[in-house]
């Protein structure tokens, strides 16, 4: 910008004029100077008028709407924009209005869950499905956020009820395995993680769950020969350092208990 404003200058007076040969840079940098200065401004007015309008969406002065899919609908255009706990008040108001409304409690667990307040998530969709036990999704939902609060007798409920609905849905089928294996209820894990093995060809992130889990099951279960061969297949299957320790790790504990048996058959003879 200030070259241009100095080419100009330059071209309206003499060159050979001493006064303006001194004079001439400084007005361009003036000028320069002042335009940056106004674009500045500017952008701070910008900026200022962004952040007032996210602070006044922040307050939630939302209208009084009638209808709850009216606040649903409010509420879930906030979360679109990732304002959970705006959306959180606005769900709350709308079922100050309707208290029995199926989707205003499904949806603000959704909301409170993004927040990681499964606690409060799940006060909300046990409301939920007393008022719709029969919803498939929820049942799915709220075993997610058992299986977050390290609640698995109870969240393997909830997904046999999903699984009623939906069988052999690999996503719920590898995290009830999940469930499953932390309950040291090997045996059912491992049918449950090999069905995922067999049938999940396109869900990459529930075939990697469930691999790694039956992995760590037929650990577990004392069958390293199976879990070393599992690892290598899946080693090849997904390239992850995660595999690649579990791999290692297995073969420690097989060289470990080699070693364990060769001492105690020395010590019997």
């Amino acid at each position: 910008m200030s070259d241009s404003l100095f080419t100009t200058l330059e071209g309206d007076y003499p060159q050979d004029s001493d006064a303006f040969s001194i004079s001439a840079p400084t007005i361009g940098w003036s000028i320069a100077l002042l335009c940056l200065v106004v674009l500045i401004r500017r952008q701070m007015k910008r900026e200022q008028s962004l952040t007032d309008a996210i602070s006044s969406k922040d307050t939630i002065n939302q209208p009084s709407f009638t209808q709850a899919l009216q606040w649903v609908s409010y509420a879930k255009e906030l979360e679109r924009n990732k304002q959970y706990e705006a959306a959180v008040s606005v769900y709350d108001q709308g079922l100050k209005q309707h208290p029995n409304d199926f989707r205003l409690w499904h949806e603000r667990g959704l909301a409170l869950a993004k927040l990681q307040n499964f606690e409060g998530a799940l006060v909300s969709f046990n409301r939920a499905y007393e008022l719709r036990p029969d919803n498939g999704d929820l049942a799915h939902e709220r075993g997610d956020t058992l299986l977050q609060l390290g609640r698995f007798e109870e969240a393997i409920a909830s997904f046999d009820i999903y699984l009623r609905y939906h069988p052999g849905n690999p996503h719920v089928l590898a995290d009830r395995g999940y469930a499953l294996s932390h309950l040291e209820r090997f045996e059912e894990a491992l049918v449950c993680l090999n069905q995922v093995l067999k049938t999940a060809k396109q869900d990459r992130t529930s075939l990697t769950q469930a691999h790694y889990c039956q992995i760590e099951v037929l650990r577990h279960l004392g069958q390293f020969d199976a879990a070393l061969r599992s690892s290598q297949k899946a080693m090849k299957q997904y390239p992850d350092e995660h595999f690649e320790t579990q791999h290692q790790f297995i073969r420690q504990q097989m060289t470990e208990r080699i070693i364990n048996q060769e001492n105690h058959s020395d010590k019997n003879n």
